[in-house]
């Protein structure tokens, strides 16, 4: 009975718990739910009421670290949403019972923490080769987009928790082991780097970029020979050099002068053309929407494909439209010999959605560098986003400011976002389709959106003040926060089950690994049992 009592003791339970997030982060949002529920059963179990009462009552950092739980809840008083509100309460319970169950427990030994770390990079791994076989077809998972392949997770979430898998494997290569361990490191690293090219994640690879730029500067300070300095100079020059290069690369390509064409009034077979010489929307520099016959390429088009020209491509845009650019970056009419001249590859890539012959023989980030340039220049000329995510994203902002210039100060409540959203789509007269009129994809956008400029401070709070009263914080938090911070720019990180429990977990446990020095303000009330 006591074998049984001490393997099913607080501490093996709390670990358990531990581990099954660690595993379902990447892995299993069943996992990690449960792991949550035994973190949360075990403190309830656990007891140590005076204790824990004294530290709840005591730190400064527990009470900021639970504002902004609070203020969803202060929230209700000016929402009408409610069924969307409570749920938006429930996804964010994570960012209450995290801080609460990490700073009224004792501290984890560095150890089990390294361990954790560890089974989280196994985890991550695991999940890249099962996205892998995947993204080969190996198995009956349908893949309409690239980031289809990450079926475990958003394919951002996966990609940060990617990022942060690396920063310790970089973190931890430094220290001293076996030739083959630095060996195994060396591959998960360039494994995982070549996985964030094969999932075509430019968040995560812009995040990891410039995360790893800050450090490598961190590590320049700390060098005191200057011949090894200068090394890494180059070599830091050489990477940067390396990715301007592809950039500038890319807008020389894409931003070519218009190419002189002809405008042709009949087609070969003696159809007619339809021109529109005042758009100037082009593809290599090529007109496209000039020289179309829509009979020809309908009927041609049919004749070598399965889906209709007037469907969809597997991305979700008209396969006319795709076609049609697809066309124009050959520098082809759009008729009946244009399509003649396809081979059966050309066809294949026009159905995966592909609009520009360049993205066939490109790397993932090329392409999308490629397209993120295109999209913009169409922005610019007024080009309806809906379907291109870096357009969509400017969208999505535009109308997020319109409406907080409405709700300045106390924003729409907690449940009233997306209504507000919506009904901002139409005041604004956005040309996004229904489908697509989602929401702010910005963390920061999105609470000052919810709860004002006062419920921004509160959040930025939030997030600051923990960090800024906890002394000798270690390289992985710092890139951790760094990772986060970030991806908060560019995506509404705490709006979902992963993101809250990413962000959440690592946050409380990272923050408070540092065992030197204690964050719970009281170490004399939070690391000793009452008499």
């Amino acid at each position: 009975m006591s074998t049984i009592k001490q393997i099913v003791s607080n501490k093996n339970l709390f670990l358990f718990g531990l581990v099954l997030i660690i595993v379902g982060l990447p892995l299993s949002k069943f996992l990690m739910s449960v792991g949550q529920f035994v973190l949360l059963g075990n403190w309830i179990i656990e007891g140590d009421w005076k204790r824990k009462w004294q530290v709840m009552k005591t730190s400064r950092v527990l009470w900021v670290m639970s504002s902004f739980f609070v203020l969803h809840l202060v929230g209700l008083c000016w929402t009408s949403d409610f069924d969307y509100a409570f749920n938006d309460i429930k996804i964010k319970l994570p960012l209450l019972w995290f801080p609460l169950l990490f700073i009224t427990s004792k501290p984890i030994e560095k150890k089990i923490i390294q361990y954790l770390l560890w089974l989280f990079t196994a985890s991550v791994f695991v999940a890249s080769i099962v996205c892998t076989m995947v993204w080969l077809g190996l198995t009956k998972h349908k893949v309409v987009d690239i980031r289809d392949i990450s079926i475990f997770n958003s394919h951002i979430r996966f990609a940060l928790m990617i990022d942060l898998v690396i920063c310790f494997l970089v973190y931890d290569f430094f220290k001293t082991g076996s030739w083959y361990l630095y060996l195994i490191k060396s591959a998960l690293i360039i494994w995982l780097v070549v996985f964030l090219g094969i999932m075509q994640s430019f968040t995560g690879i812009v995040v990891l970029i410039i995360v790893l730029v800050y450090y490598c500067f961190l590590l320049l300070k700390k060098l005191k020979r200057p011949i090894i300095k200068v090394a890494a100079l180059i070599v830091i020059a050489m990477v940067g050099g390396g990715m301007l290069f592809l950039v500038i690369k890319e807008i020389n390509e894409q931003r070519v002068p218009l190419k002189p064409l002809k405008r042709l009034v009949y087609t070969p077979s003696g159809n007619f053309y339809y021109n529109d010489f005042n758009s100037k929307e082009s593809e290599n520099g090529n007109l496209i929407w000039a020289n179309i016959c829509v009979k020809e390429l309908e009927k041609e088009w049919n004749k070598r494909s399965d889906i209709d020209f007037n469907g969809l491509d597997k991305k979700g845009n008209s396969i006319g439209s795709t076609l049609i650019r697809y066309l124009s970056s050959l520098g082809l009419n759009k008729d009946s010999v244009a399509i003649s001249k396809l081979k059966q590859a050309d066809i294949s890539w026009v159905e995966k959605g592909t609009t520009n012959y360049l993205y066939t023989n490109r790397t993932g980030i090329e392409a999308r560098v490629h397209e993120i340039i295109y999209e913009y220049d169409a922005f610019q000329k007024g080009k309806n986003p809906t379907g291109h995510s870096f357009l969509m994203r400017l969208e999505f902002w535009r109308v997020g400011f319109d409406i907080i210039k409405r709700k300045t100060w106390f924003g729409v409540g907690t449940g009233d976002v997306q209504r507000a959203y919506n009904n901002q789509y139409v005041l604004s007269g956005s040309q996004l389709k229904k489908d697509w009129r989602l929401r702010s994809h910005n963390q920061f956008m999105a609470t000052t959106i919810t709860f004002g400029v006062i419920g921004l401070v509160i959040f930025l709070l939030y997030l600051f003040y923990p960090v800024i009263a906890t002394p000798g914080k270690h390289y992985l938090f710092i890139s951790f926060f760094m990772i986060s911070i970030l991806s908060m720019l560019n995506e509404d990180t705490l709006e979902t089950q992963a993101g809250v429990t990413f962000f959440g977990f690592f946050y409380c446990l990272l923050l408070s690994s540092n065992n030197e020095v204690n964050w719970k303000e009281n170490s004399n009330i939070a690391h000793t049992k009452n008499p």
